[in-house]
């Protein structure tokens, strides 16, 4: 057996390949493996077809020690996943009591009772265990591979029951076989803005990713404002913390250190709120162009309303005007897609929701609208404080929806920045 354990994912249905439904599970598989010490080697998509299910089990087989599959285990005609695993493991599915126990279970968590004439749950590979299902009906499927040392794991496909599946049920089994080749995983996270990653590391800094190499593998994600720097290695806490310091070290001594905004991996959202509450400061926004998506972000976090007063969605040159008190003379002068725009609406939204802080958005999400002087993608994001107010202007690429999300990230970020005193 190889000293790196890998665990390979089929994900099984036809509603995900004609493009009807959207894998979740594998996106969060591989986050929750990481940090559980293990490796995603590979994710496959097969339609509800045996030969094309069988034909991934046997890859994956080949170089995992441990397959999990997503999808195909429900009551109707096309859930072949049970059979199909019971056919290429030579099983027979027979008529199991101690599976009907496990679904008379998994009903009464909802408060109803189980008619076997409705469903084949409990017929099942004769030498197949079955698990609970945390938050549905159908079991999980397990089969442990003695002569090859091989685990397979059957989940359901829907998210809410696969992430309770595997981590309630399946992570207990891989550890129950393979505990001893379990790690602890690690990442170091630099996060910048405003440089694209040829430039970091081809002009900026050429050099960096060789040093960087000397703590593990090292990756450059581009994210929504920029890029994120990851180094990702083995080892224990203790050596966790000592190359953390060193990486980060490394970086604050390098011309990189002035587009870094967060040594770490939290959102820029996550980061506002955490940097407001230990300020103890209030800020309010005032949006046009991101249409409250800044405002959504915050009020994601639990708790939020001790620091996030409001928002004026302020779409309308009439609305922001009315409620943020913006001059007429300024929109008929600079235009809404302004410096002078962007400033007193932040200045208006500060004084209304009477905050420390505020922020304001206006710009051109497209397709339309744009012109020569004022291109797609361009938006001022505007400052206010009780010493300071202003604005800056951006460009960012994309669809409409991305160049939203970029905006808005972007003004969380002035808006972290105006709370450091960093503009």
């Amino acid at each position: 057996m190889n000293e790196t354990l890998n665990l390979s994912m089929i994900v099984i249905g036809d509603e995900i390949l004609n493009g009807r439904t959207t894998d979740l599970n594998g996106s969060w598989l591989s986050k929750y493996l990481f940090e559980k010490g293990l490796s995603l080697k590979a994710i496959r998509f097969v339609r509800d077809n045996k030969t094309e299910i069988c034909s991934a089990l046997s890859a994956s087989l080949q170089e995992s020690d441990i397959v999990l599959t997503s999808g195909g285990i429900g009551p109707t005609i096309d859930d072949k996943t049970k059979n199909t695993l019971a056919d290429y493991f030579g099983q027979k599915i027979i008529q199991r009591d101690d599976v009907a126990q496990i679904v008379t279970q998994n009903y009464l968590q909802f408060g109803r009772s189980w008619q076997p004439t409705l469903n084949h749950y409990h017929f099942f590979p004769e030498h197949f265990e079955a698990t609970n299902n945390p938050k549905g009906l159908a079991p999980g499927i397990t089969f442990w591979d003695s002569t090859n040392e091989k685990l397979i794991l059957a989940a359901p496909g829907v998210p809410k029951e696969f992430t309770a599946m595997v981590d309630q049920e399946f992570l207990p089994l891989i550890k129950k076989h393979f505990n001893h080749l379990i790690k602890e995983n690690y990442q170091t996270v630099i996060r910048t803005s405003g440089i694209p990653e040829e430039k970091i590391f081809f002009d900026l800094c050429p050099t960096l990713w060789s040093e960087l190499e000397k703590f593990g593998k090292v990756s450059s994600l581009p994210h929504v404002i920029g890029i994120d720097i990851v180094i990702s290695y083995t080892g224990t806490k203790s050596d966790h913390l000592e190359k953390e310091e060193k990486i980060n070290s490394l970086i604050k001594e390098s011309a990189l250190s002035s587009y870094v905004w967060q040594y770490g991996n939290l959102s820029i959202s996550d980061l506002v709120f955490k940097k407001a509450l230990e300020l103890k400061c209030t800020f309010s926004f005032a949006e046009s162009c991101s249409g409250g998506l800044t405002s959504s972000k915050i009020t994601d976090i639990s708790g939020s309303s001790e620091i996030f007063m409001g928002s004026v969605v302020s779409y309308s040159n009439q609305a922001k005007m009315d409620f943020l008190n913006v001059k007429l003379e300024s929109l008929k002068e600079f235009g809404a897609v302004s410096s002078q725009v962007a400033t007193e609406m932040a200045s208006g939204a500060r004084e209304k929701f009477k905050t420390d802080f505020a922020i304001s958005l206006t710009g051109i999400a497209g397709p339309t609208g744009a012109t020569p002087e004022k291109p797609l993608g361009l938006v001022y994001i505007g400052y206010a404080s009780k010493d300071k107010s202003g604005a800056k202007s951006f460009q960012f690429p994309g669809d409409r929806t991305k160049r939203k999300d970029r905006f808005s990230d972007m003004g969380l970020l002035m808006l972290l920045n105006l709370m450091e005193d960093k503009i």
